[in-house]
């Protein structure tokens, strides 16, 4: 199956609230408030890495929305938000399924100009204008799905 993601409101636009949607025969979206924006910007501030943030963060809210759907996935087409961080952002998002024990075929995610008459778009433009989605991102479920987990015991 192929599945199409957008984006509505930009992860660097920190005063706003973020919505990624996916489609193809069913739809999701996930949000993100500006507040848990600014709280997981403020943790790539504190590594020493500030603009990493953008694209970590797309990767973990594609991961978090696509994730249930992952066993009927065959292609990610994913819109071309970021172009110079495609590879990036594709490696953190294989990364992610990784750490999170998640099995995605090396081949699976592609990046395309989807267009405003794609449906992902319109699901996610919607999600954002209304400022609801099916899923919300914040900074915990970041954390959990972003970081390695560690061992009990060691700090």
């Amino acid at each position: 199956m192929r599945i199409e993601i957008d984006q509505s409101g930009k992860i660097e636009d920190t005063n706003r609230l973020t919505v990624i949607a996916f489609s193809n025969a069913k739809t999701g979206s996930i949000l993100i408030t500006a507040k848990d924006k600014k709280k997981i910007q403020s943790i790539y501030r504190k590594l020493g890495q500030p603009r990493i943030f953008v694209y970590k963060l797309f990767a973990v809210a594609i991961f978090a929305l696509v994730k249930a759907e992952r066993q009927r996935i065959g292609q990610i087409v994913i819109d071309r938000e970021y172009i110079g961080f495609e590879e990036l952002i594709k490696q953190f998002i294989y990364e992610i399924f990784e750490r999170n024990n998640q099995k995605l075929s090396k081949g699976t995610i592609h990046f395309s100009l989807i267009g405003k008459k794609s449906r992902a778009h319109q699901v996610a433009f919607v999600a954002f204008k209304h400022k609801r989605a099916d899923l919300k991102l914040d900074e915990q479920k970041f954390r959990r799905f972003a970081f390695k987990k560690q061992k009990p015991g060691i700090a």
